[in-house]
């Protein structure tokens, strides 16, 4: 009987990395390529302020959109097109996805249905930064690794 494999995204809006695990009991294996960073952000040259109309005696808003907003949605949609492709190819049969919560609710938003489908949990924090075996305990409440 195939193993069903399960990756596990850990994410935040500059990086995201994938775990497999193949099975309850065989633990947590980091998949090599499957490390992505986001590019980096252009820097905002002027400030937000007020400007006056040349048409009338108004004074409107100036807003600037937020650079790494921005960054973090392109990144999350980047993610999620690689691993729709992925799943495509058949890599993997389930997915968990951790990462906090901004990024968590850009990444449901680039999601396609087919992914929504294998999506078993998602948990809602930001543990990029933690070793393979410190995981291993936070996903124990989601899954058996």
């Amino acid at each position: 009987m195939k193993p069903v494999v399960t990756w596990i995204v850990l994410a935040n809006t500059r990086e995201a990395r994938v775990l497999a695990n193949r099975g309850p009991g065989s633990g947590l294996v980091s998949l090599a390529g499957r490390r992505w960073t986001a590019q980096e952000v252009a820097r905002l040259r002027d400030k937000n302020g007020a400007g006056r109309s040349l048409a009338a005696p108004a004074i409107s808003a100036v807003v600037q959109t937020d650079g790494h907003r921005r960054s973090g949605a392109l990144f999350a949609r980047t993610v999620m097109g690689k691993l729709s492709n992925s799943h495509e190819a058949k890599k993997f049969d389930q997915l968990v996805l951790v990462a906090g919560p901004l990024m968590l609710g850009l990444m449901r938003m680039a999601m396609d249905q087919r992914l929504k489908q294998v999506l078993i949990d998602e948990i809602d924090r930001d543990f990029s930064a933690l070793p393979v075996d410190a995981l291993e305990t936070h996903l124990g409440e989601v899954m058996a690794v």
